[in-house]
Parts: structure tokens; sequence; C-alpha cells
């Protein structure tokens, strides 16, 4: 199996979990000195994607999480584990579009990245809609529910 080294750590405010809000919390990914060559070209991007590791989640526990109700929200019915993007998961990997903000040369700021100060950032990646929009896209009707506040 693939080990992962990180390529720079999340600097923010947020320190503890929180049940969303993450909208306007503006963070810092600050680079391995090795890596920040690698930003050249990305100020012209408005938006990047960001692969870190949940490293505060505890180890998955299969027979609790494969299915449960999204965001622990009682009023909707368990999914499982691949249905959501619970922060449960059998490997503890985040994804997030976030706006970025600044470039510098010795890394980024960004903005509505959801990871705590400290989390290792795994890759970062350009927003490229081509890659990322699909069109007629279908959604379950608590996913609208799930997410109210988040942002």
């Amino acid at each position: 199996m693939a080990q992962f080294e990180p390529v720079g750590v999340v600097r923010s405010d947020r320190t503890e979990m929180s049940a969303g809000h993450w909208a306007n919390v503006e963070s810092r990914i600050e680079l391995d000195p090795l890596y920040v060559k690698g930003l050249a070209g990305l100020s012209e991007f408005s938006h990047v994607v960001v692969i870190f590791h949940l490293h505060k989640i505890p180890t998955f526990d299969a027979a609790r999480q494969i299915a449960r109700n999204p965001r622990g929200m009682e009023n909707l019915d368990p999914v499982g584990v691949f249905a959501q993007r619970t922060k449960f998961r059998p490997n503890p990997i985040g994804v997030t579009a976030v706006e970025l903000l600044d470039v510098d040369d010795k890394g980024i700021t960004v903005r509505g990245l959801d990871a705590l100060d400290g989390t290792p950032v795994l890759d970062i990646k350009p927003y490229i809609p081509a890659f990322e929009r699909k069109e007629n896209v279908r959604l379950p009707a608590w996913v609208d529910k799930m997410m109210d506040g988040y942002f």
C-alpha cells in the first residue's frame, strides 16, 4: 500500500470540529519548502481543490459508521459512508474545493476549507470546472437538509 507524505499543513483559527459555518473561514496552507515552486501559475486560478488527512478523526469503526445519520442529524435516515461526505471514513481523507485568496513564496491562503489547524495537506489541485462539473446531477432530498448551515 502506498504511503503518503504531506506537502504542507493548514494554519487556521479553527482548532476543534464544528457543525459547520465554514464558508468564511480563512486558512493558510504552509507548504514544505520542497514544494513551493509547485505553486507557479496557481495564482491565475480563483479556486483550488485541497486534499487533506483527517488526522484527528478516530479510527473508522465499521460497526458504528458504515451507515449513519448524515451529520448526526436524527431527523435524517441513515445512509452508507460512501453516500455521504462524513469525516468518519475508512481512509480519513478530506477533499474540499475552496476559494484561492493569495499565493506567495511559502504557501497559499484560502477561504472555505473545512480543516482544522495543523491538518496535513496531501495535495492541492486547481479547480477546473470541466473536470469537476457534471450536467444533470441528481441528489437525494436529504442533502439540502443536511447542508443547511454547513457553509
